[in-house]
């Protein structure tokens, strides 16, 4: 097994059922609410994870189009933010849960899936080795408006000479983990432990 279909068959394993698995037997109010003070929401984590695959995959693997404007999300998700969320403070976050459409966010976080399985099937060990431009990473990050203002330390990490292959690492999975562990613990917060 090489390192792309190592990705793929962990990847679909992984990301078919995460959207259903958070939200399933939550109430729309729980999905969009904070169960305490200072934890995020589950419909802010998968917006946020959706938009980081959205953004490392689509711009800087490929140097291809986000999924966010190639099907007009921002529209359908009721929500016109386009960066990634980093370094946004509770009250953003607060306004994000309670605008975004959740079956938009659904759709989107469905339409990212695809197009990184699509991607990632063209992929070959080879290429993975191939660094991504870091004058790609902050157009995409600055111009393109995909880290906002309040992160600017996260263009700087995105753009230290990293691989393809670490972007297809980093942020469809470990990136993605961390937040899915998150949002387990929102769930259990709110009395539904994780299954």
């Amino acid at each position: 097994m090489n390192a792309v279909d190592f990705f793929l068959g962990r990847y679909r394993e992984f990301h078919r059922g995460m959207f259903d698995d958070l939200t399933k037997g939550l109430t729309e109010v729980q999905v969009r609410g904070r169960p305490c003070p200072g934890v995020n929401p589950i419909a802010w984590l998968l917006w946020h994870t959706a938009r980081i695959e959205d953004v490392g995959v689509n711009r800087f693997i490929t140097d291809g189009r986000q999924v966010l404007d190639a099907g007009a999300w921002l529209g359908r998700m009721k929500f016109p933010r386009r960066d990634v969320g980093t370094g946004m403070v509770d009250a953003e976050v607060d306004e994000l849960c309670a605008q975004i459409d959740l079956d938009g966010l659904r759709g989107y976080w469905d339409a990212v899936q695809t197009a990184t399985l699509a991607i990632a099937e063209t992929l070959r060990d080879e290429s993975l080795e191939t660094v991504v431009p870091a004058d790609r990473i902050r157009a995409t990050a600055v111009e393109e408006g995909a880290v906002a203002p309040a992160a600017p330390w996260l263009v700087e990490f995105w753009a230290k000479g990293r691989t393809r292959g670490w972007y297809l690492s980093q942020l469809p999975f470990l990136h993605v983990y961390g937040h899915y562990f998150e949002a387990q613990a929102v769930r259990g917060l709110w009395g539904h432990p994780s299954r």
